[in-house]
């Protein structure tokens, strides 16, 4: 995963030993926390001066159900037009990955996996649990937080955009070894599922309809998006970073671009749905694309990395996943 370099892997590493020691340690999960902190979709698009409405928008996002699973996967539930959306969103200790199940009134899809074995295996737990079977799963692009939990639904049809499937094939088996290496193999699954290849285009399933889109030059080479036209959500793969600090994978000046594009779409889909983060709503478009731009004014005038980080930091106070700043900390200064 360019440019997330492995020694920046194996720091964050000890972060992620150390949060599954808490979460063993822990006999009940204390949800009260999360309760406190989570903000719901509606309760942000209700303080914010761009909030949707009839008017604007055309579609009203409900009020999710939220609840903690023992692996620390928050999970919300939202009932849209023809669709019940549940998001899975990892702590942000381990990177605050977010996946989906889009429950149709007879099977699922699901779109990504978990990066960390055992929350790759508690999506799929809490799949089954919804006692319907997965007719397919989508994977949004080649980084591997998105597809090496994959070895968890390996008997389920798994499908990506052609150059994705192509890239997956290519590195997963050097992404499966990396890993392993890194943060042991207890947490990073031993195998992975090559997807099959799609283009993008309008697929039905047990009526839902899903938009497929390709986005390229982004925070990824290719990028799939998957638009659900009338329930007002749009799955937008890690374009968006929700309430945390971005990984910097892409060039800032097309990566802005794909957020502009989105954001064209904002009166359709007030629902953001990120890969990183808490499901969100349209304003975040333009805190991504202003860190981009703070990314590319400090990349010119910070003088040490330390110096970058904290700018970035200021920029952004109380924006969490900090350590996410420290991938490209060895590409701009190699000399730190």
């Amino acid at each position: 995963m360019n440019p997330r370099r492995p020694v920046i892997w194996r720091l964050l590493a000890v972060l992620l030993a150390l949060t599954l020691i808490a979460t063993a340690c822990g006999d009940d999960t204390d949800t009260s926390a999360a309760d406190e902190s989570a903000t719901t979709v509606a309760e942000e698009m209700a303080d914010s001066e761009d909030a949707p409405t009839d008017e604007s928008a055309g579609v009203m996002i409900p009020d999710p159900e939220l609840s903690v699973r023992e692996s620390g996967l928050t999970v919300r539930v939202y009932e849209l037009d023809g669709v019940t959306l549940h998001t899975l969103t990892a702590p942000v200790e381990v990177f605050a990955n977010t996946t989906y199940v889009l429950e149709g009134e007879n099977s699922l899809v699901l779109v990504d996996t978990q990066f960390l074995l055992p929350n790759a295996l508690d999506m799929r737990a809490y799949a089954d649990s919804l006692g319907k079977p997965i007719d397919r799963m989508y994977i949004t692009h080649e980084h591997p937080d998105h597809f090496l939990g994959s070895e968890a639904f390996a008997d389920v049809p798994i499908f990506a955009l052609t150059e994705v499937a192509e890239r997956i094939a290519e590195i997963g088996d050097a992404e499966v070894a990396e890993k392993q290496a890194d943060f042991g193999p207890e947490a990073i699954a031993g195998s992975f599922v090559s997807p099959e290849p799609i283009e993008p285009g309008t697929v039905e399933i047990d009526g839902m309809t899903l938009e497929l889109g390709r986005v390229v030059d982004a925070e990824a080479p290719v990028q799939l998006t998957i638009a659900l036209p009338g329930t007002g959500a749009i799955l937008v793969g890690d374009i968006v970073y929700s309430g945390v600090h971005l990984i910097m994978a892409g060039a800032p000046d097309t990566w802005t671009v794909a957020l502009e594009d989105l954001q064209a779409t904002a009166d359709e889909y007030p629902l953001v749905l990120p890969g990183h983060g808490d499901p969100t709503d349209p304003s975040e478009y333009a805190v991504n694309i202003e860190w981009l731009a703070t990314f590319a004014e400090l990349s010119g005038t910070a003088g040490s990395a330390d110096e970058f980080k904290q700018g970035l930091v200021d920029a952004f106070p109380g924006r969490p996943m900090e350590s996410a700043i420290d991938f490209v900390l060895p590409f701009l200064f190699p000399a730190s």
